[in-house]
């Protein structure tokens, strides 16, 4: 398995395609297969560059405090350690939260930003007390063991549309398998809810330099769609995409939408990378 050493992990990754480099950063408890809806269609434009973050998958999982800071830290490693310089950045939920943080401190590794069904954190973030009640509800109840299949059952409800639910979509499939095969531990799971529940970066936005396109569905059960909203009216001169009719997995529920957005405003964005570099 490929994995490097950086900021005190072993962190696992795959590469695929070729091209510009972009780095794709997942949301909490997903992993590198998470993304597999998605790859083919990106592929063909981008080398890109997935993982897994700490605490999940094939990752190390140090049962010690996690903050999305940190877990920016763990992307820059692994960007050096693959001798990417720069890189397009398109980060999901959790790793929306990383993705800012990532392109905060290193304004001169990230070209295009994509920020997906994630917020800003803190106080001045929509749905922020709801967001905590599940946090604080997680712990309470799945400490220890992880969740069980109820919980993940109705969790499932809040990221796909009863559509695919019933049809039982390939996408769907790929995504419940990803946490089969390669299942978080309960207290790395705790300690990325842990880091979603103190990221607060919305002070910091208007610092942003790199264009940046954000991008939600606007029937997210977890992440209220209006942080979407808050984000591109705080980062200077961002666009917003609102897909109707999708919750929180609306990424891999449906790429053959989703895909070709974030390739036009990479692409529009004009920010030239140099292949080699990746």
């Amino acid at each position: 398995m490929p994995t490097i050493s950086t900021n005190g992990i072993e962190m696992y990754y795959e590469q695929y395609g070729s091209g510009e480099p972009l780095v794709l950063i997942m949301g909490w408890g997903g992993n590198a297969a998470t993304w597999r809806p998605q790859i083919p269609g990106l592929a063909q434009r981008f080398q890109l560059t997935v993982f897994d973050n700490r605490g999940v998958g094939r990752t190390s999982a140090p049962d010690a405090p996690f903050s999305t800071a940190q877990m920016a830290g763990d992307v820059a490693g692994l960007m050096d350690t693959l001798g990417i310089e720069r890189a397009h950045v398109l980060g999901i939920s959790l790793g929306g939260m990383v993705a800012q943080e990532l392109a905060i401190a290193n304004p001169e590794r990230v070209g295009a930003l994509i920020l997906g069904c994630t917020t800003p954190g803190g106080n001045r973030s929509a749905g922020i007390d709801r967001l905590r009640d599940d946090i604080a509800q997680f712990r309470e109840t799945f400490a220890e063991q992880g969740p069980d299949l109820e919980w993940f059952s109705d969790f499932l409800k809040r990221l796909w549309t009863d559509e695919a639910l019933l049809r039982s979509e390939s996408a769907l499939q790929d995504f419940v398998l990803s946490i089969i095969r390669f299942p978080p531990a309960p207290h790395g799971l705790r300690r990325q809810a842990d880091a979603v529940h103190a990221h607060d970066a919305f002070d910091r936005l208007s610092s942003l330099a790199a264009p940046t396109l954000v991008i939600t569905g606007d029937e997210d059960g977890l992440i209220d769609p209006e942080n979407s909203a808050i984000l591109a009216d705080a980062i200077p001169e961002a666009e917003l995409c609102v897909f109707p009719r999708l919750r929180h997995a609306f990424h891999l529920e449906r790429p053959d939408l989703v895909n070709p957005v974030i390739i036009d405003f990479i692409y529009r964005a004009g920010i030239k990378l140099d292949p080699s570099s990746s």
